[in-house]
């Protein structure tokens, strides 16, 4: 039933009350009673009906009032199931969208891994990625403040319980530094002094107070053969802290001790680690160049200004064999 109709029922209701309480004072009054009653009786039944009528329509007036606060109160709440009725539908419109452009990014990135070509076999990297976590618990980071605003950092590695391996070139300024600190990598903090430097080769013994969380074993350069994949931990510049990375040896150096290898490696990587896969050090890191190089007179680049440097996919990096590193430290350890 719609509000106008409640309402009508209501004032019929009223009327017919009102009307039926009059007709009842009407036969009161006519009847055939023999005795009448009296104008004071009378006047007092009138006022009473009075009032009564007064206060019906007051009821019904007040009912009214409550079924329009109702009507509004309904009209109100539709409006409010509609909003959210869109909003929902909305958000179901957005979820579909979302859920579509989730099963796109995942069949683009299903469909790069299959293009990618990779050097080294799943097997490979995943022995890479082993050896290489292992190894950082080894691996120690150096940084060096000097006057006028200049720092610089480089790797080293524990070679023994309170020795550490590095570059010569690393550390050779330490004394003139205004701040020398180490670390390891859950972030420990630690004092060092430098022990002994090698005058002919790119080595360097440091010892600390520190005991090294792990000393990885030592093998033999004279092991390796040319495509043998090899894992480097070190601190590139720009790249990251304790970074693992993958690559394979290439000759021994057509002169000196040193090794080849096609190795990532940048500022910063000096004095990392090589090992094998097993884990086993082979090598110290101290150089890395373009594979590419050209014999011959220099040439002029061309002209025009460039924005940036292409990067080096192919590099060598060179090491110090672990057999020349024992040697050292040996002498200066007396071992």
């Amino acid at each position: 039933m719609d509000s106008i109709s409640r309402r009508r029922l209501l004032e019929l209701t009223s009327v017919g009350a009102v009307t039926g309480t009059a007709g009842c004072s009407n036969i009161l009054g006519s009847s055939g009673s023999t005795t009448a009653p009296s104008s004071n009786t009378s006047g007092k039944s009138r006022a009473e009906l009075q009032n009564r009528i007064a206060e019906l329509q007051s009821r019904v007036e007040s009912l009214q009032d409550d079924i329009s606060s109702k009507d509004e109160e309904i009209v109100s709440l539709r409006q409010d199931l509609e909003e959210l009725q869109e909003r929902s539908n909305e958000k179901d419109q957005t979820a579909r969208s979302l859920r579509s452009d989730l099963r796109e990014a995942e069949a683009r990135i299903e469909e790069l891994e299959q293009s990618v070509e990779y050097q080294y076999s799943a097997e490979v990297r995943q022995s890479a990625t082993d050896a290489g976590r292992k190894l950082r618990e080894a691996v120690v980071l150096f940084e060096f403040e000097y006057e006028g605003n200049f720092g610089s950092s480089g790797t080293g590695w524990f070679i023994d319980q309170n020795h550490i391996i590095t570059n010569r070139h690393v550390v050779q300024d330490a004394g003139t530094a205004t701040s020398k600190t180490g670390y390891l990598l859950d972030g420990t903090e630690f004092d060092f002094s430098v022990s002994h430097t090698a005058e002919d080769d790119d080595i360097a013994l440091v010892e600390t107070d520190v005991t090294a969380p792990y000393i990885p074993p030592l093998g033999t350069a004279s092991s390796l053969t040319a495509g043998q994949p090899l894992v480097q931990v070190g601190h590139p510049a720009m790249i990251g802290n304790w970074v693992i990375s993958l690559g394979e040896f290439l000759k021994d150096q057509e002169f000196g001790n040193g090794l080849h290898t096609e190795m990532p490696s940048t500022s910063g990587n000096s004095g990392s680690p090589l090992i094998t896969l097993d884990g086993t050090v082979v090598g110290l890191t101290y150089a890395s160049g373009s594979r590419d190089t050209n014999s011959g007179p220099p040439t002029p680049s061309e002209e025009g200004a460039v924005e940036e440097y292409p990067y080096q996919e192919v590099q060598y990096s060179i090491h110090e064999g672990i057999d020349t590193v024992l040697d050292y430290y040996e002498q200066w350890t007396e071992k």
